[in-house]
This record gives C-alpha cells, sequence and structure tokens, in this order.
C-alpha cells in the first residue's frame, strides 16, 4: 500500500507536466497565429530558435541537479521550489503584448525562454527521480503506467477543458486555471520522496565530460531516435488540431454530432479527447505486452500500431471520419507514453555498470529533454515552410486548397514518417536483444 500511494504522489508530477507541456503545445501555435496575427514564417523561426535554446538549457539543468548537493537532495529542491514559478510562467503565455507586430513577437519569444528554463529546470529535476523512485523492472513498468494513467487524465483536460475554457471564458483564465494545477501537481508529487544519499567517493564530472560519456552510448543514441521521432508526432497532433479541425474538416461553427449541437471549440475536445480516454484501458494491456516482449519489441510494435489511424486523419473530410482517425491512434498514443521512461532508465542502468556504479540520471534525463526538444524546431521550420509556401492566411475563413493540404500532411504525413523512424530506431536500439534480458513475466 505504500508503495502504491508513493507511486501515485510521484506520478502527480507527470500530471503537472503534461498540463504544462501539452496545453501549451496544442493551444499557443494557434492562439499566437491565427488568433493573434502572429506571423506563421515569424513563428517558424522563433519555434527554431526556442529549440535550440532547450538542446542547450535541458542538459544544463541534468548537470545542475546532478551536482547538486543539499539535506534535502539532488532533485527535490529544484521541484519543490520550482513548482509555483512554473505556474506563473505558464499564466503570462496567455497575457501578450498584442501591438505593434514586432512587439507582440519579442514577447512570444521572451515568455517562451522564461518559461522553458522554468519548465526545464523543474522537469528534469522531476523525471531524474524515476530510476530512483521505480529501482526494479516490475517498478518501473507500474510506476510508467501509473504516471501515464494520471497524465491520460491531464491530457483529457488538455485536450477537452482548456479548448472549452479559452472558448468560453477567454485565454487568460484558462492559462490562470492550468497554471495553478501545474504548481499543484509538482508540489503533491514529492510528498513521501526521499533521495539516497550521495556518495563522497562519485565523481562529478565537467559538463563537457559528462556530455562526452552520455553521447557515447550507443543504446542512448538509438533511444534519442526514437523519442525525437515520438515526441514529433505528439507535438504535430497538438500543434496542427486546431487548424486540422477548423479547414481540413471545415468545422467552424457549430455542427450536429449524434444527435446535439456542439460548438467548434467542443468538436475540437471530442476528436482528440476521446482518443485519449481510450489511452487509459490501452496502457493497462501494453503493460503485458511489455513483460512479454520486452521494451524493444514492443516499442516498434506499438510504432507501426500508429500508422492507420495517422493515415485517416490525413484523408479525413469530416467529424465521424476525422474521429475514427483520432480513435485509431489510441493504442499508438498509449505505446508511445509507457515506453519511453523505462527504455532510458535502462540506458542509464546500462551506462552505471560500465561506469563502476556511478549515476548520471540528471545529464542523461536533460540530454534527452534537450535534443528531444528538437522535435520543435523540426515542428516549427516545416510548419512554416509548408504552410507558408502552401499559400496560408491567418485567421481566414477559408484556406486554398494547397493550405488544406499542407495541414493534412503536416498532421498525418509527417507524424507516418515520424513513427517509421521510432521503429527502425528501437530496431537498432541493442539492449534487451536476448531473452534472458526480457522482464520477468512472473512479475
Amino acid at each position: 500500500m505504500k508503495r502504491t500511494l508513493k507511486q501515485i504522489s510521484y506520478s502527480f508530477g507527470n500530471f503537472a507536466n503534461t498540463i504544462a507541456y501539452q496545453v501549451f503545445g496544442n493551444r499557443i501555435q494557434f492562439y499566437y497565429v491565427d488568433l493573434l496575427g502572429l506571423n506563421a514564417a515569424v513563428a517558424g523561426v522563433l519555434w527554431a530558435i526556442y529549440g535550440l535554446w532547450n538542446a542547450i538549457n535541458d542538459p544544463l539543468m541534468g548537470q545542475l541537479s546532478d551536482r547538486t548537493r543539499s539535506r534535502f537532495g539532488r532533485r527535490v529542491p529544484y521541484v519543490m521550489f520550482g513548482a509555483i514559478p512554473l505556474g506563473l510562467s505558464f499564466f503570462f503565455l496567455w497575457t501578450p503584448i498584442r501591438q505593434p507586430a514586432w512587439l507582440l513577437a519579442a514577447y512570444f519569444l521572451a515568455i517562451l525562454f522564461i518559461f522553458d528554463t522554468i519548465y526545464s529546470l523543474t522537469f528534469i529535476a522531476y523525471t531524474s527521480l524515476f530510476p530512483e523512485v521505480a529501482p526494479t523492472v516490475r517498478d518501473r513498468v507500474d510506476l510508467s503506467a501509473t504516471r501515464e494513467i494520471l497524465g491520460t487524465i491531464a491530457l483529457l483536460l488538455s485536450y477537452i477543458l482548456a479548448p472549452i475554457l479559452a472558448d468560453k471564458v477567454g485565454y487568460v483564465w484558462m492559462g490562470a486555471l492550468m497554471g495553478v494545477l501545474v504548481s499543484a501537481g509538482y508540489l503533491v508529487s514529492m510528498i513521501g520522496v526521499k533521495e539516497a544519499p550521495v556518495s563522497d567517493s562519485e565523481v562529478q564530472l565537467g559538463m563537457g565530460e559528462s556530455l562526452r560519456v552520455v553521447l557515447a552510448s550507443i543504446p542512448f543514441r538509438w533511444f534519442l531516435g526514437a523519442n525525437i521521432a515520438k515526441e514529433y508526432i505528439w507535438l504535430v497532433l497538438g500543434a496542427m488540431l486546431p487548424f486540422w479541425r477548423k479547414y481540413a474538416l471545415n468545422i467552424q461553427q457549430p455542427v450536429n454530432v449524434f444527435g446535439a449541437n456542439l460548438s467548434a471549440g467542443d468538436t475540437e475536445a471530442i476528436l482528440l479527447g476521446l482518443a485519449i480516454l481510450l489511452a487509459i484501458p490501452c496502457l493497462l494491456v501494453w503493460r503485458p505486452i511489455v513483460l512479454r516482449l520486452g521494451y524493444r519489441r514492443t516499442w516498434i510494435t506499438a510504432a507501426f500500431v500508429f500508422i492507420p489511424g495517422l493515415f485517416i486523419m490525413m484523408v479525413a473530410r469530416d467529424f465521424y471520419s476525422g474521429l475514427l482517425g483520432t480513435l485509431l491512434t489510441a493504442p499508438g498514443l498509449a505505446g508511445s507514453m509507457i515506453m519511453p521512461f523505462p527504455v532510458l532508465s535502462e540506458v542509464i542502468d546500462d551506462d552505471a555498470r560500465k561506469e563502476h556504479g556511478y549515476r548520471r540520471e540528471g545529464i542523461f534525463f536533460g540530454m534527452n529533454g534537450g535534443i528531444v526538444r528538437l522535435a520543435f524546431s523540426a515542428q516549427g521550420i516545416l510548419f512554416a515552410a509548408i504552410m507558408s509556401s502552401a499559400g496560408y492566411m491567418s485567421g481566414a475563413a477559408s484556406q486554398p486548397e494547397s493550405a488544406v493540404l499542407g495541414i493534412r500532411f503536416l498532421i498525418g504525413g509527417t507524424s507516418i514518417i515520424a513513427a517509421l523512424i521510432t521503429a527502425f530506431c528501437m530496431w537498432r536500439y541493442p539492449l534487451g536483444r536476448s531473452t534472458e534480458n526480457l522482464p520477468d513475466r512472473s512479475l
């Protein structure tokens, strides 16, 4: 019981992280580009700069937590004292200076940097605790499932409640409420978490040496490729969903759905919200599959399971075909949620065996967080290039067919390519290949 309660309380950090990350990813681009009129090409450039900052920022925060020594531990203080500033910075994302246009762009870039720096410091410290909170294979699979169930609840709030709030009471109040949930979730996650003391004999490597050790890990490189591609799918689904609903499915006014009249915001919430709700039982289905097949083969399977739903989303033309597509992505969504942390923990264990037991969770999670955020740059560059060349017009009631095709390709075509990249990288991933390395099925 104590173990279960500790897993649940720790998992509230993933609830908080998911709120912050998914509401940000789902609404921010649509808010600044389509509603506030930020030029799409400018937005793409700013996203690329933001992604590059992430590639630097996250490893720095991981190295900082690895080298921290305090009576509260290496990670816990950053989560405890970062929770409230993170909630506040999330709120200020939605209070822009709207005119003139250059000031709107400057505000967007500045608040991105502030929010992301605090987010990285808090999130990297929180995730670096995962291998310590869950030291065994069974613990890691169970904790990963618990984290993702709470994360899925947060996804429902992100994709259902946030759009409804933005539509009914405005983005400022939506940002205030979600910011409170972000702060509260991280504070709850540290209840009962006590870090093991760090040995005085542990070597504290400099940033350059830490990066060399981490990047020398072949399993980590292939994991990164899979995780970047997975992250891209989540990013593009969230960022493109409002555009896809509005222009590809042509849902801009209230529509009759299953006998009920729903606003455009409500239909958008249903389109991905039901898929996320379906992901909860899918998480429970994936758990025994992981224990049977192991991390590597399970993630390959999950990547291929994504493809049918993504293809239907690419060609969908109304609410019902769009809903079919999003529902079919649910198993892939669940599989991509449950796999990364156990796999990265396996990579860290492998490194510790080779490095005389020294554990570097912070720099591994930091490098993962930083490099994976390059998916933001990829999404931003593709968004700017495709939308601009396709003739997209901000805030228009309709778009030229070329722009609609661009939206379809972004949300469906590029996501299918990313799923195939995930499968390829895990096929090349060197750990967990022999049957003796599979998790104990009796657990």
